[in-house]
C-alpha cells in the first residue's frame, strides 16, 4: 500500500476516491472501444441522436479499411456493407430493441470486405441511456468475427448430410426430403417421382479393378448424373453402388423422359479406366397414401426387374 495514504484523514481518502472513479470513467467513455477483454474485435458506441459511431479500429481493418482512413462514421457505414440476405433481418433485430421490445440486439450477419468477400460477425448490444420519453440516446456493444466458426459449422452439417464419397446426399436427407414431398402431394396436390439406380455388375468391377477404382466409378457416374438430370432434382447415396433421385413437381411421364436422357449420356460417355458401365433404374410416380417404405420397396422392385432384361 502507498504509505503517502496513510497519512490521509478518512475525509480526504474518501475525495481521492471519487475523484479516481471520475477520471476512471472519463477514461472509460474515451477508451473503452479498446478494452481487449470486450470481445476479439472490440467494443462499440453509437450515439443515436448524432448518428455517430465509435468502435476498435480492428472492427474496420478486418474488413479492409483503417480507422484514421475512414476518419467519424454513421451506422451506415457498416450496414452499408451487410449481405443483401442479411440486410433486412439485422435492421428487424435493432429495430425491435431500439424501440423496447426485446432486451438486446442480438445478431449473426454476413460483411463485405473491401476486396468483395464476406465475413461472418456475431454482433450484441444494448442501449445504454434512453431520455426521459424513453427514446434512445445511446447503444454499446461488441462484435467478434466467427468466420472461422461458421466454415467449421458448414463443414459438420456438410458432413451430417452428406456422402463424403460422392458428395450426394445421404441416406438420412432422403428419408427427410421424401416427407417433405409427402407432406407437398397430400396438401397441395403437387406430384413427385422418385428414380432409384445402381451401376450393373459393380461388384465385378470391384473385383477386377480394385475398391479405389470401384469409388472412381462411382464418383463418375454421380458427375455423370448431376449433369443430366434437371436443377430441381435431388441426388441421393443410399448404400454401397444404390442411388436415388428425387424429381419434385414430376409426373411418371417425364420421369420417364428423364430416365431416357440419362441412359442416353451414359451410353455415349466412358467412365475413366473401366469404359462405359450400365446402369439399372426403376422410377415411380408417388402414390397418395403410400409410405416412405412402401415408395421405396416398390422402386427397388423396378430397378430389379429392370435388371433381368
Amino acid at each position: 500500500m502507498n504509505n503517502k495514504l496513510l497519512t490521509y484523514t478518512k475525509q480526504e481518502l474518501i475525495d481521492y476516491i471519487l475523484t479516481l472513479e471520475k477520471a476512471l470513467k472519463q477514461k472509460e467513455d474515451q477508451l473503452s472501444i479498446n478494452i481487449k477483454w470486450a470481445g476479439n474485435l472490440g467494443q462499440w458506441k453509437w450515439l443515436y441522436a448524432e448518428n455517430k459511431v465509435f468502435f476498435n479500429a480492428l472492427k474496420a481493418r478486418t474488413i479492409g479499411y483503417e480507422a484514421e482512413e475512414i476518419g467519424q462514421i454513421g451506422f451506415e457505414f457498416f450496414t452499408s456493407k451487410l449481405h443483401p440476405d442479411d440486410y433486412d433481418r439485422v435492421m428487424d433485430n435493432m429495430r425491435q430493441h431500439l424501440t423496447g421490445k426485446t432486451d438486446a440486439y442480438e445478431v449473426e450477419y454476413r460483411i463485405m470486405h473491401r476486396e468483395g468477400y464476406y465475413l461472418w460477425y456475431y454482433d450484441r448490444g444494448i442501449v445504454t441511456k434512453r431520455d426521459k420519453d424513453g427514446k434512445p440516446l445511446e447503444l454499446e456493444g461488441i462484435v467478434f468475427d466467427i468466420t472461422e466458426s461458421k466454415k467449421l459449422e458448414e463443414q459438420l452439417i456438410k458432413y451430417a448430410q452428406s456422402d463424403p464419397l460422392t458428395d450426394a446426399l445421404n441416406r438420412r436427407m432422403l428419408f427427410k426430403e421424401l416427407e417433405h414431398q409427402i407432406y407437398m402431394n397430400t396438401y397441395k396436390n403437387i406430384p413427385f417421382s422418385l428414380l432409384m439406380f445402381d451401376v450393373d455388375k459393380f461388384k465385378q468391377i470391384n473385383d477386377t479393378y480394385g475398391h479405389l477404382v470401384g469409388d472412381e466409378v462411382l464418383i463418375e457416374t454421380i458427375q455423370l448424373i448431376n449433369k443430366s438430370k434437371r436443377e430441381s432434382d435431388i441426388t441421393f447415396r443410399y448404400g454401397g453402388d444404390e442411388f436415388f433421385l428425387v424429381l419434385p413437381n414430376t409426373r411418371y411421364k417425364d420421369a420417364l423422359n428423364l430416365v431416357s436422357r440419362i441412359q442416353d449420356v451414359f451410353k455415349k460417355t466412358p467412365i475413366s479406366s473401366v469404359g462405359y458401365v450400365v446402369l439399372s433404374m426403376g422410377v415411380s410416380q408417388y402414390k397418395p397414401g403410400e409410405t416412405i417404405d412402401q415408395l421405396i420397396n416398390r422402386v427397388d422392385q423396378m430397378m430389379y426387374q429392370s435388371k433381368q432384361k
